[in-house]
């Protein structure tokens, strides 16, 4: 099995579309920048097993996800928020490896595309 492309490129291409490079690079700046306090918030959630907190991280952090194309994120995303809205510890706690990786993968591609690589 191969592993998920980490950035959806035709979303980006959809984005392109509605508002030009500007709205690419404004959507962007805005991943980078809030995705980070996301994964924190899910992180300490899990952490201090307050899953309402790990929830509104994941939550968050799925619908910024997914404006960037990052699917494989907002999938994992996804199933952390529905795991912890049935606050079920052990399988958001068992997701955090996944969605971590996911994320690095994610955050890399789009700091290229950023940067203009």
């Amino acid at each position: 099995m191969t592993d998920p492309v980490a950035i959806d490129r035709d979303a980006l291409e959809r984005l392109r579309d509605w508002g030009g490079e500007k709205l690419v690079g404004q959507m962007l700046r805005l991943f980078l920048e809030n995705s980070l306090v996301r994964m924190e918030q899910i992180r300490s959630g899990i952490e201090e097993e307050e899953l309402e907190k790990a929830e509104m991280g994941a939550h968050s952090l799925k619908s910024s996800a997914a404006n960037v194309g990052a699917a494989e994120l907002r999938r994992i995303a996804a199933e952390v928020e529905l795991e912890a809205i049935d606050d079920n510890l052990e399988a958001v706690q068992g997701l955090l490896p996944q969605i971590e990786d996911a994320y690095r993968a994610a955050r890399v591609e789009l700091e290229s595309i950023e940067k203009g690589s």
